[in-house]
C-alpha cells in the first residue's frame, strides 16, 4: 500500500479537465406575476416568455413550417373584405395566433366616427393587467429596461371611444394566451440544438467527444486549466460548439490517458432519431399530419388521399375555429358580411385578383 507522499505524487502526475461545449438553451416558464395594484402582469420568468416563444418560432424549422402552414390554411384561397388591407391584417393575425395562441388589434376611430383598418400589434411588446382591461405597449420589454409605455384601454366599441385594444386569447385562461404548441417547447429546443450540433461539426471538421493529451511535464493550476480550455475551444471548435472534450494534463507520456475517442459509432444516427422524435412531437402539438406541410411520411410517402383525410381533421379542429374567431371579432368591429375567407384548396384560387 502506497504512503501519503506516494499517493500525492501519483495524483500530481495526471490531471483531467473537461470542456463542456454545448449550446445553452434556457426554457422560460410561462409564469405570470403582478407588478403592483392596477399595473401590468409580468409574462414569464423575467418577463421574457413571449420573446422566448418568438425565438423558438424563428429558429426551429419544423415549428416555423407548422406556424406558417397554419396561417396559409387560415387565410384560405382568398380574403374578401370591404376594409382596405384586410388580407395583410388576417395574415399577420393568423401568424400571431399560431405563434403565441392569440393576437392584439389596435383599433382607432377616425374623425368622422368610422373605424380605420386595425393594426396587428406585436404580441411580445404588449402587457396587460389581470383583468385585461388596460394594456401597456413597450418595445423594450425584452431588454430588461423599460422605456416609455404607451397605455391603451380595452376596446369596448362605445360612442366617443377613440382607440383601444382588442385582445383575443385562443388558448389560455390567464392574462396572456398560451401557444397550442406550448407542450412541445422542449422538442423545439431539441431540434435547434441538433442543428447547432451538426453545424458545429461542419465548421470544425472535428467530431466532438475526444481526449486531448497534453504531455508537457507541467500540471497547470485550476485557473491555468480554464485558460487553456477556453483557448482550445476558441481555436478548434468555432462559434457553434457541440459535444464534450476532455483534456488530460500529464507529467509525461507514461501517464498518458489511453482512451482516444469517446463517442459511439452510431452517434449521428442517434441525433437523427432524436430529430425525428422532436419533429413528431411538434406536429402532434398542432394536431397535424406532416403531409399537411409537404413532409412525406415514412410509411407511404406523400399522396393526395392521405392529405385529404388529414386536412379534413386539421381543418375541423384547428383551422375553422381560428377562422370563425377572426370573423366573429372582425364583424363586431366593422359589421356583418365585411369579411369572407374562401376555404383552402390545393388548386388555389382561380380568380384573376389573387390576394397574397
Amino acid at each position: 500500500m502506497k504512503d501519503n507522499n506516494t499517493q500525492e505524487s501519483a495524483q500530481q502526475q495526471l490531471s483531467f479537465a473537461a470542456i463542456d461545449i454545448k449550446v445553452e438553451q434556457l426554457v422560460v416558464a410561462p409564469t405570470e406575476s403582478r407588478t403592483g395594484a392596477g399595473s401590468w402582469v409580468r409574462w414569464g420568468d423575467g418577463n421574457q416568455y413571449p420573446h422566448f416563444i418568438g425565438r423558438m418560432a424563428k429558429e426551429c424549422n419544423t415549428l416555423r413550417a407548422c406556424i406558417l402552414g397554419l396561417a396559409d390554411y387560415v387565410c384560405g384561397d382568398d380574403i374578401v373584405s370591404t376594409v382596405p388591407g384586410a388580407a395583410d391584417i388576417i395574415r399577420a393575425t393568423a401568424i400571431s395566433a399560431g405563434t403565441f395562441g392569440g393576437w392584439a388589434w389596435h383599433v382607432v376611430r377616425a374623425k368622422d366616427g368610422t373605424l380605420i383598418p386595425v393594426e396587428v400589434l406585436r404580441v411580445p411588446f404588449l402587457r396587460t393587467d389581470e383583468d385585461c382591461q388596460q394594456f401597456w405597449y413597450d418595445e423594450k420589454w425584452h431588454k430588461g429596461s423599460y422605456g416609455k409605455h404607451t397605455v391603451y384601454g380595452k376596446w369596448i366599441n362605445q360612442p366617443g371611444q377613440q382607440e383601444g385594444i382588442v385582445w383575443v386569447k385562443l388558448w389560455g385562461d390567464d392574462a396572456y394566451p398560451e401557444p397550442c404548441w406550448s407542450a412541445a417547447v422542449k422538442s423545439a429546443l431539441t431540434e435547434i440544438g441538433t442543428d447547432d450540433y451538426h453545424l458545429g461539426n461542419i465548421e470544425r471538421g472535428f467530431m466532438a467527444s475526444y481526449i486531448l493529451n497534453i504531455n508537457n511535464g507541467i500540471v497547470p493550476t485550476d485557473d491555468e486549466k480554464k485558460a487553456i480550455e477556453r483557448e482550445i475551444a476558441r481555436k478548434l471548435f468555432g462559434a457553434h460548439n457541440a459535444g464534450r472534450v476532455m483534456l488530460s494534463f500529464n507529467r509525461n507520456k507514461d501517464f498518458m490517458t489511453t482512451t482516444q475517442k469517446l463517442d459511439s459509432a452510431d452517434f449521428s444516427d442517434k441525433y437523427m432519431q432524436l430529430d425525428k422524435h422532436s419533429a413528431r412531437q411538434i406536429f402532434t402539438a398542432f394536431r397535424a399530419n406532416p403531409n399537411l406541410f409537404g413532409v412525406a411520411t415514412e410509411s407511404n410517402g406523400f399522396n393526395s388521399e392521405e392529405y385529404e383525410q388529414a386536412f379534413k381533421l386539421f381543418n375541423r379542429t384547428m383551422v375553422l375555429p381560428i377562422q370563425r374567431r377572426i370573423i366573429d371579432v372582425w364583424e363586431k368591429l366593422y359589421g356583418p358580411g365585411t369579411l369572407t375567407i374562401k376555404p383552402f384548396t390545393l388548386e388555389g384560387t382561380t380568380s384573376a385578383n389573387i390576394v397574397d
